[in-house]
């Protein structure tokens, strides 16, 4: 188990990762970065607004590595239920 450091508006989180992701490697900290959004997302502040965005700041130690722009992307979902005649009537 790994864990990685992240700056969000200068606040440190931290999150643990069942899989290592190479430092030095510019695909691997946009992966990490992504882990980093889901983590914010469900552990600390449940989401954030759908038309804002974020910036992840990866770090190493004291190093920041990389900064990222993050933006929540949504798909709608939609439930379906039966309306029988009667409750038609009364609306």
């Amino acid at each position: 188990m790994a864990t990685y450091e992240y700056l969000i508006d200068g606040n440190e989180y931290k999150v643990e990762i069942d899989k290592e992701y190479d430092l030095n490697n510019p695909d691997s900290l946009e992966l990490l970065a992504k882990v980093m959004a889901e983590d914010y997302h469900y552990n600390y502040y449940g989401g954030w607004n759908e038309n804002s965005v974020i910036k992840i700041t990866i770090l190493n130690g004291a190093q920041e590595l990389d900064t990222f722009r993050v933006d929540i992307e949504y798909m709608p979902t939609f439930s379906v239920s039966r309306i029988d005649d009667e409750d038609i009537n009364n609306t």
